[in-house]
């Protein structure tokens, strides 16, 4: 039986998305449909095309939108652009670079292929019973100062430039570890784009293996609130099963991330407030929901924008003492949040902004999840034209999906190898481009 389709926010169009909810054995039939489709195309596939399918694939009202936007006289691959970053967002093994790493391990990259990237993969195969194996990360259980310390490295492999954070992350759930407290609040404040998101994806990842995001911006009327412990009394769906409800019910060990949490009605804050006392709420039906070993983290960049500074560039933010930043951030968030919401949050945490050094370290990750060779040219390329002050570091796997995965892409779906067997793709930059080069058609032996 099919899942209930649900919302996505399209911040590029600035659309709520209706997105098909599938069953795990709806989800792989259409994985392997999509991936025989590419796998076996006589020609090389056309990418605009492949997202248009998927889009169509995934999407509730496609054919409404396209309408919409021709009758508007938009573009129509810009659409389909935003629209498909919004779904691969949520179905990561339908990008068509997912997609063409599992046929490529399949065919000829099997034993050198980024490490991070087959496990991801079959990390997702196992979700939807596609294997059997054991692959997914171990959860850490909290528990002793080893598991603290594998957590803390494991983060700090994964997040850039933002040690001191991290380790103010772990300082704080030792008391979990402890036994001390069963639950745990954070707020992370600090710009746009320099990991807030990611670090708590990641420790949701390794905590318990159950983490899930709310998009604060789709909470901003007073009674949006419902939509996270269902309808009142006497409205549509009220007997539906709620959001947090089907939470509980899979386990009360989650790290719920709020983000962008400014952005929330303050009726939103205000029914945080049980959450945060005890982990638990009740919902529309009156049923106490069980969270008591959750992790509660809020992302802000509150009080960013009222931080002063003249010369933009990397680590333009670090002119001021972090002293006198923390301290204009403090007295934002203050003046924006009540007391009582602030006063349950067991610590707030502060990110740095990103030097160039971080930002080549980042790029250099990202690339690490497509099997091409790391080149300082390359490298330079990506933070150049993938990083902004004002977005920081989020816009580089973007670009790096645009502008470099489609590349090596294109020569995988041409059934084209690198010459010298078991290496990675060349890079070298052509006009401001990547080219593909030194590479051979791929001759399936009979």
């Amino acid at each position: 039986m099919s899942k209930k389709n649900y919302k996505v926010v399209c911040d590029d169009l600035n659309l709520v998305l209706f997105v098909k909810g599938f069953a795990l054995e709806e989800e792989r039939d259409l994985y392997m449909e999509i991936r025989k489709r590419v796998s076996k195309a006589d020609t090389p596939i056309n990418i605009e095309e492949y997202k248009e399918f998927v889009v169509r694939k995934l999407l509730v009202d496609a054919d409404t939108i396209f309408f919409k936007a021709d009758e508007e006289g938009k573009d129509k691959e810009e659409i389909v652009d935003s629209l498909y970053e919004a779904l691969i967002n949520v179905y990561p093994p339908f990008s068509i670079e997912f997609i063409c790493q599992d046929i490529n391990t399949a065919l000829f990259l099997n034993r050198n292929v980024d490490k991070s990237v087959i496990n991801a993969f079959r990390a997702h195969m196992k979700k939807t019973g596609k294997i059997e194996e054991e692959v997914f990360p171990q959860s850490v259980q909290l528990s002793s100062i080893e598991e603290l310390r594998e957590l803390e490295e494991h983060l700090k492999s994964n997040i850039v430039g933002q040690n001191t954070a991290i380790k103010g992350l772990i300082k704080a759930l030792k008391l979990m570890a402890a036994g001390l407290c069963g639950h745990s609040s954070f707020f992370f404040v600090g710009p746009t784009g320099v990991g807030k998101t990611c670090l708590s994806k990641y420790l949701g990842e390794k905590y318990s293996g159950n983490f899930y995001k709310v998009n604060c911006a789709e909470y901003a009327a007073p009674h949006e609130y419902a939509k996270l412990i269902g309808a009142p009394p006497g409205y549509i769906g009220h007997t539906d099963k709620s959001l947090l409800a089907e939470k509980a019910d899979q386990s009360n060990k989650w790290v719920i991330l709020f983000d962008e949490v400014e952005k929330a009605h303050p009726k939103l804050h205000d029914f945080l407030l049980s959450l945060l006392d005890d982990g638990t709420v009740t919902d529309n039906l009156g049923n106490t929901l069980d969270f008591k070993e959750s992790i509660f983290i809020f992302t802000s960049n509150q009080g960013i924008s009222e931080i002063k500074y003249d010369r933009l560039g990397f680590g333009a933010l670090e002119e001021m003492s972090k002293e006198v930043t923390a301290e204009v951030i403090k007295t934002s968030i203050k003046n924006r949040f009540s007391p009582e919401f602030l006063n349950r949050i067991d610590d707030i945490i502060y990110f740095n902004p990103l030097t160039k050094k971080d930002v080549k370290k980042i790029a250099a990750l990202e690339l690490g999840k497509i099997p091409i060779k790391q080149t300082e040219k390359l490298i330079e390329y990506v933070v150049d034209n993938g990083y902004s002050q004002e977005y920081g570091a989020r816009n580089i796997a973007r670009f790096i999906k645009n502008n470099v995965s489609i590349k090596v892409a294109d020569a995988i779906l041409d059934k084209k190898v690198p010459k010298k067997e078991g290496e990675f793709y060349t890079p070298r930059m052509v006009d401001g481009q990547v080219r593909i080069i030194d590479t051979k058609k791929y001759e399936v032996s009979s």
